[in-house]
């Protein structure tokens, strides 16, 4: 990538930055609401889209992280997204709190998984399986 093309793009993701267009760990709070219409990114050098069939909305598609509480993940904004399409009325923050807790205690009971709350390796695939 050339000098010109670097330089426009870090411009680019400042000027984001700057005006709330990108919510990172440092900048998204708990009062930072985020659509669950899915995001575009790259994944191993390829467009990525999100899809209903794909089983995600696109802010995080694996099966190993377990989100935590107090701290932003894009992990925890995934969850929240298909908790609510399974009925679920959660504030997409990406914040990992009690309510979110007690949605995936409820999946898991539902799906006689450990009812610790928490997603993670064995919860993921049947909170995807569930909400779509």
């Amino acid at each position: 990538m050339n000098i010109m093309k670097k330089a426009a793009l870090a411009a680019a993701a400042t000027l984001l930055l700057a005006t709330g267009g990108i919510a990172t760990a440092g900048t998204a709070s708990a009062s930072t609401q985020i659509s669950c219409a899915g995001r575009e990114y790259e994944q191993a050098g390829a467009p990525y889209k999100s899809s209903e069939s794909d089983k995600h909305f696109g802010f995080y598609n694996g099966y190993t992280e377990t989100p935590s509480p107090n701290s932003f993940s894009w992990a925890t904004v995934e969850a929240q997204c298909l908790l609510n399409t399974i009925g679920n009325n959660l504030v997409v923050d990406g914040y990992y709190g009690p309510k979110t807790q007690d949605a995936v205690r409820d999946v898991q009971s539902k799906q006689s998984l450990s009812q610790d709350g928490f997603v993670g390796p064995e919860t993921w695939p049947a909170l995807r399986f569930v909400a779509w």
